[in-house]
């Protein structure tokens, strides 16, 4: 199968399965990992910020009140476990060297700018670096880079040892190990 073909593959633990043995496999598990790695950033640690189905006052409804307690809508906000594939996209970023996780996650979360409207992520390589410290803030990566990247081909470098590293990984065969360990 092709990078292209793996990619359309539902099942991410079917991917990293074949990662052990086909390239292209393993390319598409990066990827994979890396848009989990990148939703865990920008969209799940935000869970449960917002909207409250009930008076931030007082979670007691009082006769004539009008605080009605929604109790399909707590049920749905605790009902959101962490699926293995999330636990352990967490586990690996964690695993890589800070400085190459961010890295590897800014340049995830950029946007050319020509692609798409204007947001803080449509930038080009160079305005990347310039504005590292506000983005990482924004993936929630601040304190992640004591040294901020100097230059385009520093951050360049740094995110691609991050992608090789998780490719040793899914290429090793102790994989299903940490696997079992994190689903465990």
């Amino acid at each position: 199968m092709t990078r292209d073909e793996w990619q359309k593959v539902d099942n991410p633990w079917r991917i990293v399965e074949a990662a052990a043995y086909d390239r292209h496999a393993r390319d598409a598990a990066v990827v994979r990992i890396i848009d989990t790695c990148l939703e865990l950033k920008l969209v799940r640690r935000h869970d449960g910020v917002g909207y409250r189905p009930f008076s931030v006052t007082g979670t007691v409804p009082m006769p004539g009140s009008g605080r009605n307690i929604d109790q399909a809508m707590l049920a749905a906000e605790r009902y959101r476990p962490e699926s293995d594939w999330h636990k352990m996209c967490g586990w690996l970023l964690d695993k890589i060297p800070s400085r190459q996780a961010a890295a590897m996650m800014l340049q995830a979360a950029r946007i050319r700018p020509d692609k798409l409207g204007s947001c803080q992520w449509s930038v080009t390589a160079s305005q990347m670096v310039a504005r590292q410290a506000l983005l990482l803030r924004d993936l929630g990566m601040g304190e992640w880079v004591p040294t901020p990247f100097q230059s385009v081909e520093d951050l360049q470098k740094a995110a691609q040892r991050a992608r090789k590293r998780l490719r040793q990984w899914l290429a090793e065969e102790t994989r299903q190990q940490h696997v079992d360990e994190v689903s465990g």
